[in-house]
């Protein structure tokens, strides 16, 4: 009974998860990204995002790995994964453009909205792949 909540709290928390951080930084698009606190919110919601993501995403990979769903297990971790990889490779990236950016380089302030972008297509692709994995569910 216990994994059976587990399994289905942190799936919904992973669905609440991944929706905020698409819904929550597509408005951040709107900043200029000029100003270096502009840079450093967008960053931070990014940061957050994906490490809450990650976390829940294991114990959903824990719990539907104890309930014998291993497909959806893999999919969990696997979305664990790419959260993982792609906060380590945005993050750095978005650290060495916001040393730049804030003396007047438009190229990267453009490279940074770009990569903004980039994080808020990676974050609807695990989403997506988070109710796919869902809908393979057999109650």
């Amino acid at each position: 009974m216990l994994s059976k909540a587990l399994a289905l709290v942190s799936t919904v928390l992973l669905l609440m998860s991944l929706g905020f951080s698409v819904l929550g930084a597509t408005p951040l698009l709107i900043l200029k990204h000029k100003l270096p606190m502009d840079s450093r919110v967008v960053r931070q919601v990014f940061h957050y995002c994906y490490r809450l993501v990650a976390v829940v995403a294991i114990a959903a990979s824990i719990g539907h790995a104890l309930e014998g769903r291993a497909l959806l297990s893999l999919c969990t971790g696997g979305i664990a994964l790419m959260a993982v990889a792609v906060h380590h490779w945005m993050l750095t990236r978005m650290d060495v453009l916001r040393t730049t950016m804030h003396d007047g380089d438009f190229h990267a302030i453009r490279q940074f909205r770009a990569l903004h972008v980039a994080g808020l297509a990676v974050n609807l692709a695990l989403l997506a792949a988070a109710i796919w994995a869902i809908r393979q569910i057999t109650l």
